[in-house]
């Protein structure tokens, strides 16, 4: 035995038996009993038996927080102190010539340590979401609901933070139509107020409507038809109206019109984010905010994964990039052959073709007016843009097969993306390329 004295209370340790019960991800379990030696005073402290006396033992260290642990056999595991977690079995030497490692110096009790470490496959695997399974529109209106009900002034005793968070929320709605928050007095909200999402009425004189989107967009003058809707059944309501979209899309032109306020998923992360630090608990809004944040990293993964594993998020993360220095839009493109996410810009009176991404490959796009000549078009077009790309040494070529529709791609770059030196996308460097192409043609 290693310890005679428990080091967690103080008691005695005694020999006597213990057992951990281990619940898999199938629902079975496995129970693990051992002799061992247990704190007398039962404070949950605990020495197996049959551990091999010193093992295992600390033989370096890097910085403050990680440990190297020896085991028998020449095995190692890093035990990571910050996090508590204990990461797989390896050859020691092979960890010791992975890092820069030092001769240890603490003093910790290591058993003590290992009563608390998790696994690394546990203790980077995201616990259950509740958003993960409620991903509707209607389970997210209930969510925005729930949050807004937490404003009243009643609730303020109940959970401050909260609270707080749920007035920020509301405030963030009359702030981007440029009012003043007033104390509230009274909260109505009604879901599915004659098709509208949400409408909440303050003090009954403001009409916050929310339009609500997780993936999909407004269609058929909606939002215009639900304004009308609210004017009808109380013109003397100030309307503030909000499309909200935890999903991105490229532009809100349509919601400009109609005088609704876009409220962004980065936006929202920012509030709720601002409510966890002041330290809300609830678990529902703990739940969404991980929920979105999850999505962002989503949305961010272009910055951090090699292209061949971008999904549709980190396409369209890429593409909002893009658009903050090209004039361009993107969407979902759907064709016969699959689709793909694109991004398209360029074209003028001077020429009748644009530029368009299809993910990893640049096209030239020839555009064919009603009674226009299609063949004869493109043979001029795809000359004149090949001939362009020669002369500017822009590696354009012509595509494989040649269309004969409305649209029809007549040059292709399959190099445009830019590789940093860990073989990621420099986004820098390849909006500077798509620039100097827009140029070049213009």
């Amino acid at each position: 035995m290693m310890n005679q004295v428990c080091p967690e209370c103080g008691g005695e340790l005694i020999e006597d038996a213990w057992e951990n019960i281990i619940e898999h991800e199938d629902s079975s379990m496995t129970v693990d009993a051992f002799s061992a030696y247990v704190c007398e005073r039962k404070c949950g402290y605990y020495e197996r038996a049959d551990q091999e006396e010193g093992w295992p033992r600390v033989i370096a260290e890097q910085g403050p927080d990680r440990l190297l642990l020896l085991y028998p056999g020449e095995q190692g595991r890093i035990y990571e102190l910050k996090d508590q977690v204990l990461f797989p079995l390896m050859n020691v030497h092979s960890l010791l010539a992975r890092g820069y490692w030092e001769e240890y110096t603490g003093n910790h009790n290591i058993q003590a340590l290992l009563q608390e470490a998790r696994n690394y496959e546990d203790a980077f695997r995201e616990p259950p979401n509740l958003f993960r399974f409620a991903t509707s529109e209607l389970s997210q209106d209930a969510f925005l609901c729930w949050l807004m009900s937490w404003a009243e002034p009643a609730f303020r005793s109940v959970d401050l933070p909260l609270h707080d968070t749920a007035q920020a929320f509301i405030r963030a709605i009359f702030t981007a139509h440029n009012q003043t928050m007033p104390d509230i007095k009274s909260i109505t909200i009604t879901r599915q107020f004659k098709s509208l999402d949400i409408l909440t009425v303050i003090n009954e004189k403001f009409a916050i409507l929310i339009e609500d989107k997780t993936y999909t967009k407004d269609h058929s003058d909606q939002l215009m038809r639900y304004r009308k809707a609210v004017t009808e059944w109380n013109s003397k309501l100030v309307q503030l109206p909000i499309y909200y979209k935890i999903a991105d899309q490229s532009h809100y032109r349509s919601c400009d019109i109609a005088g609704y306020f876009p409220l962004t998923r980065r936006e929202m992360l920012a509030l709720l984010e601002n409510g966890v630090k002041s330290g809300v608990k609830n678990s529902i809004l703990l739940d969404y905010y991980q929920h979105l944040q999850n999505l962002q990293n989503k949305v961010d993964a272009y910055l951090t994964q090699r292209v061949e594993k971008w999904d549709a998020f980190a396409w369209q993360g890429f593409y909002q990039e893009l658009q903050r220095e090209i004039n361009g839009n993107w969407d979902y493109v759907n064709n016969r052959s699959g689709g793909f996410w694109g991004f398209w810009w360029g074209g003028n009176t001077n020429h009748p073709y644009h530029f368009q991404l299809e993910e990893q490959r640049l096209c030239v796009k020839l555009n064919v007016m009603p009674g226009q000549d299609r063949r004869a078009m493109r043979k001029d077009w795809l000359n004149r843009v090949l001939s362009t790309a020669k002369e500017k040494g822009l590696p354009l070529q012509r595509p494989a097969k040649l269309g004969n529709g409305d649209t029809m791609t007549i040059a292709v770059m399959t190099d445009y993306l830019e590789m940093n030196q860990h073989g990621l996308v420099d986004v820098g460097r390849t909006i500077d390329k798509l620039q100097a192409i827009t140029v070049a043609f213009d």
